[in-house]
């Protein structure tokens, strides 16, 4: 359930409650008007008090549970990095191991084999940008990767 359903909801139950017994209770115990009328005072201010009390209690779970899913998002997010860092780590040096076997091949063609040197090595560049993001947030994100297609210095 959404935050503000359940302090809505909580709140509402708590006020109807509150209004329907503390008005009986008034009731029984006033003897005059005046009575009734300071005891209806003190009932709201209670009223007030302890709903704003409610209200308190229940926005700051919600706020520490909020935060503790952003937490964890942040922390999914963090670890679905590091492992495609990883897979393209470990493709780009198996990469390196088939230049290195063609390069020994006297039969492959070596404009093909500068070009997937160029290819790996871009590629490798790419990756290691990843390594200068520490503010995690779409814009410094798109700054560090994509610095380079805007033309900024490095």
């Amino acid at each position: 359930m959404k935050p503000y359903w359940k302090v809505t909801l909580w709140y509402l139950g708590f006020g109807i409650t509150w209004i329907f017994f503390s008005d009986k209770i008034t009731a029984a115990v006033a003897g005059n008007i005046q009575f009734l009328t300071f005891l209806q005072t003190i009932k709201g201010w209670c009223f007030v008090l302890v709903s704003g009390l409610l209200i308190f209690c229940i926005t700051k779970k919600s706020f520490h549970q909020a935060i503790a899913q952003d937490r964890e998002k942040l922390a999914v997010f963090k670890k679905t990095i590091q492992s495609a860092y990883h897979i393209l780590l470990n493709y780009l040096n198996q990469m390196q191991l088939v230049t290195l076997e063609a390069e020994r091949s006297r039969d492959f063609d070596q404009d093909v084999l500068r070009v997937s040197k160029n290819i790996t090595d871009n590629a490798l560049k790419e990756l290691m940008k990843l390594d200068q993001i520490d503010t995690i947030t779409t814009e410094h994100i798109d700054a560090v990767v994509f610095r380079d297609v805007r033309g900024e210095n490095r």
